[in-house]
């Protein structure tokens, strides 16, 4: 474990925070931090900053789509901003007079407006909440692009303005795509559709080509058929095909991937597991759950040209409950963590270059909804989906893109006039766009870890720096811990993250206060 840095003693005044980022696990981090004052007796005359670019606070990149074919990927009754209170979610739905939330129920997926709204109204009450009780809260409406530590705590850095808090929580979300860089000069290349003019600026006719074929992908997709798209449109992927398709939500017990088989495996975590093992372990539950032995090469194995119909027959074990596996998968959620943390070096690494686009097509399904509006444009013709994709170039005389690729013995050549990137989250810090990822980690106030993304102490989510030492004052929680932690595009998880960072400030607070 690095070594951690020392936390001087506060002076004889109230703390004083900062939030940077006020998407949904920026508002996670709020929330808990003002009920951790209330709760701690150091909420009256306490400071907390937040600082975000947009009008909208709580609703971030994930959230932020307007557009009611942008449905959440989970049901309405696993999104509850409270643990304790599953229903909560589903409850406050049916008290809205939007037609999209009064409609709902636990088991639908609703637009992600809706959620975003939720959010917001989570965050106001939280806000009011604080101010009740004496938390000073000022709004910034600027990016925050530089974070240092010096002796008189974190120097934050926002437009022209300097600031000096005690701690800072940096929950940027969501970053764009590091792939394709080299594009984004190109007019005619998109490289996300979340920032800037996005989809809109293609042309109903004009021919494109969306570099991905996950969820992101399919929200591309759909907005094109939205907006009334008319032209051909190719989904490209190195080797995965579309996302499976959810089915009925079944309550599973786990049996074999559980916390207690993993503390005997690793020998009271003594220990680190070999990818074989984890495999072993996740072939047994899903074998167990399910009742048969899985030919799994057969399950794993994605014909490049069979995505239309992989796609009806997904549907229809969706619509007939056989998705018994989504249900053992996602009963994991909790437990993935640990079982990530669990693993060597090797195993990690080995399951990112070599699985984790599999994983992802079975773990990260698709709505019901979603998959038929999907296989009607497949039907149609509208679109098509392509593994195997090798290189991707433009050519400035034609102003078009050639994509290349094959697989099992089929080669494919297109060109398109529009490139839409839906590759995700950006993991290489080093090509990273953020000026406040780039100013720390030229100085080493923060690491890249090894698997992508930035280092942070699994147990704390305080930041690593380049000599190994842990901040005592910054904690970076959201997507890019995906190297600590693995599954950290989940609300459930960053909202965990949040929860145990404001715990760590708090434990550190009652260190450094003289009066304890």
């Amino acid at each position: 474990m690095p070594a951690e840095s020392d936390v001087s003693v506060l002076p004889g005044r109230p703390p004083r925070f900062a939030v940077a980022g006020m998407g949904a696990t920026g508002v996670g981090v709020f929330v808990a931090l003002v009920r951790s004052l209330i709760g701690s007796g150091r909420a009256q005359g306490a400071e907390i900053d937040i600082f975000e670019t947009g009008q909208r606070l709580g609703a971030g990149v994930a959230y932020s789509t307007p557009h009611d074919c942008h449905l959440l990927n989970m049901r309405s009754a696993t999104m509850s901003v409270h643990a304790d209170d599953p229903g909560h979610f589903v409850r406050w739905l049916g008290s809205h007079e939007d037609p999209a939330a009064a409609a709902a129920g636990a088991t639908d997926y609703v637009p992600r407006r809706l959620f975003a709204a939720y959010l917001q109204e989570y965050f106001e009450e939280s806000l009011g909440l604080a101010r009740r009780e004496g938390v000073k809260v000022l709004t910034h409406q600027a990016m925050v692009s530089d974070c240092r530590e010096d002796a008189h705590g974190v120097r934050l850095v926002a437009g022209l303005d300097q600031f000096v808090y005690d701690y800072a929580f940096l929950c940027l979300g969501d970053l764009p795509s590091t792939e394709y860089l080299e594009f984004t000069k190109v007019p005619n290349y998109i490289h996300s559709m979340w920032h800037g003019a996005g989809l809109e600026a293609i042309g109903p006719d004009a021919t494109v080509g969306i570099i991905g074929t996950s969820l992101t992908a399919v929200d591309a997709l759909l907005l094109l058929r939205g907006s009334g798209h008319r032209g051909a449109i190719t989904c490209f992927s190195r080797r995965r095909s579309l996302p499976k398709v959810q089915g009925p939500r079944v309550r599973y017990t786990l049996r074999h991937v559980t916390p207690e088989n993993l503390r005997e495996l690793t020998e009271d975590f003594t220990r680190e597991l070999e990818f074989s093992e984890i495999a072993a372990l996740f072939q047994r539950e899903l074998e167990d759950g399910l009742g048969l032995a899985v030919d799994w090469p057969r399950v794993l194995s994605q014909p490049s040209a069979a995505y239309a119909g992989t796609l009806a027959k997904d549907i229809e074990l969706a619509e007939n409950g056989q998705t018994l596996w989504y249900s053992i998968l996602d009963a994991t959620s909790e437990v993935i963590p640990q079982v990530w943390r669990s693993m060597s070096t090797g195993a990690r690494e080995a399951f990112i270059r070599d699985h984790l686009s599999i994983w992802s097509m079975f773990r990260h399904c698709m709505p019901l909804d979603n998959a038929r509006r999907l296989l009607a444009m497949a039907e149609e013709g509208a679109f098509e989906a392509l593994s195997g994709l090798a290189s991707v170039a433009y050519d400035e005389e034609s102003e078009r893109f050639r994509l290349d690729g094959g697989q099992d013995g089929r080669s494919f050549s297109r060109e398109v006039q529009w490139l839409v990137n839906a590759t995700g989250t950006g993991f290489s810090l080093e090509r990273s766009d953020s000026s406040l990822i780039q100013n720390m980690l030229m100085r080493g106030d923060i690491r890249p870890h090894q698997l992508g993304g930035i280092d942070v102490e699994f147990d704390t989510m305080r930041v690593a720096r380049r000599d190994g030492s842990l901040s005592g004052r910054v904690l970076y929680i959201g997507p890019l811990t995906r190297g600590v932690h693995f599954y950290t595009n989940s609300f459930e998880t960053n909202l965990a993250n949040a929860h145990t960072a404001v715990e760590t400030v708090t434990a550190l607070l009652k260190k450094a206060s003289p009066c304890g």
